[in-house]
């Protein structure tokens, strides 16, 4: 391998790490510009390569990384309060499920007892022809049971009266559970209805505790609703995914992006005071501190343009050993295309000497043949 190529790629290695050592310098030396030309626009030219054009591209990329921050605080404080909100409705919809619970308790009592105060039987007559229904069959199933239990028989009867008890087990608990459903619907109507009835003693503890109860609910129910619909709210402003974090993540992604286009730019404007030496548009932003800065990216320069032209010297020189390599291969190929040239020549020589004798062998038959025929 030539060894040449080994020093050519030292010397790559070299101008790389000189090159990233320049670009840090110029880097911080436009960002300190940067800091000191502050909220001023000292440059009115703002296109092409020019530290007015750097400048607007700095803070348009300043503008749309504070705007993207505003909009992951605001994300954020929707998370705060979509958390606030799932815990307060989470609270909400197990004190909504007790009250409930509790009504349907109270209003199976209030039923109860409604159907056996006196005085209501044209309020509750419906209710308690229906109530005397279930009641009998309730009692008809529990007595079918008590006898069923107290039968005697063989396997086969034991089995019959298992299946028979399964039945009428299973009768009495919808019986029981219409009967509960119709105490329910007995309060429920006589609370909604403005009867103007009154009620005494215990009926009438329990329709105040019912109507207590109810309107408990329907505070909490309606808490609930708004909390919900503030959630739905909430939910809408973050997108089709519904989900404050994942758009905070999306903007977080694209800060970050933001954030890897500032040290371009940095070192578009270090590079601008690097080549104007301090002159023209940021003279005045250029402070005695940075000639050490830009004299050393000077240094670095120098030292990368020098190792590029050894490289292109080294480069030459191989380039010139392969133009000889291919010049002497095409000599080689001359001089072969040549042999080949004289070892034809030899050939058509011997051939046309051939050819020379078999015309005159040709003659002399011809001479014989006309000789002969004289005679």
């Amino acid at each position: 391998m030539d060894e040449r190529k080994n020093v050519i790629r030292e010397f790559e290695k070299n101008i790389k790490a000189d090159t990233e050592g320049r670009n840090r310098l110029l880097a911080d030396l436009g960002e300190t510009i940067l800091q000191r030309i502050a909220d001023d626009d000292p440059f009115p030219e703002k296109t092409g390569n020019t530290p007015g054009a750097v400048l607007a591209d700095y803070r348009k990329l300043q503008e749309e990384a504070a705007e993207t921050t505003e909009i992951i605080k605001s994300l954020e404080a929707d998370m705060l309060l979509l958390e606030e909100l799932n815990l307060k409705i989470s609270s909400g919809e197990g004190e909504q499920s007790g009250f409930e619970k509790e009504l349907v308790e109270v209003y199976v009592q209030l039923g109860k007892l409604l159907l056996e105060h006196p005085g209501l039987e044209e309020t509750t007559g419906s209710f308690k022809q229906q109530e005397e229904v279930l009641l009998a069959k309730i009692e008809e199933q529990e007595k079918k049971l008590e006898d069923l239990d107290n039968q005697g028989g063989g396997v086969l009867a034991w089995f019959g009266k298992n299946a028979q008890m399964a039945l009428s087990r299973t009768l009495l608990l919808k019986n029981q559970s219409a009967l509960q459903r119709l105490y329910r619907s007995t309060a429920e109507y006589f609370i909604s209805a403005t009867t103007g009835e009154e009620l005494e003693g215990e009926a009438a503890e329990y329709s105040e505790k019912a109507l207590t109860k109810k309107n408990a609910l329907a505070s909490v129910t309606q808490d609930l609703t708004a909390l919900k619909t503030e959630r739905r709210k909430i939910i809408g402003r973050s997108g089709a995914d519904g989900s404050p974090f994942r758009r905070i993540q999306g903007y977080e992604k694209h800060i970050s992006q933001i954030n890897g286009e500032f040290p371009a730019v940095y070192l578009r404007l270090g590079s601008l005071a690097a080549e104007n030496s301090g002159a023209g548009e940021l003279s005045s932003f250029i402070k005695e501190e940075d000639a050490e800065i830009l004299e050393k990216a000077k240094l670095f320069m120098q030292k990368i343009s020098e190792k590029e032209l050894e490289i292109q010297k080294i480069q030459a020189a191989i380039n010139i050993d392969n133009v000889n390599s291919e010049i002497e291969r095409i000599k080689k190929s001359i001089q072969g295309q040549q042999r080949k040239i004289s070892n034809a020549e030899e050939a058509i020589a011997a051939l046309e000497k051939q050819l020379a004798e078999s015309e005159q062998h040709i003659e002399e038959l011809e001479a014989f043949i006309k000789d002969n025929s004289r005679k």
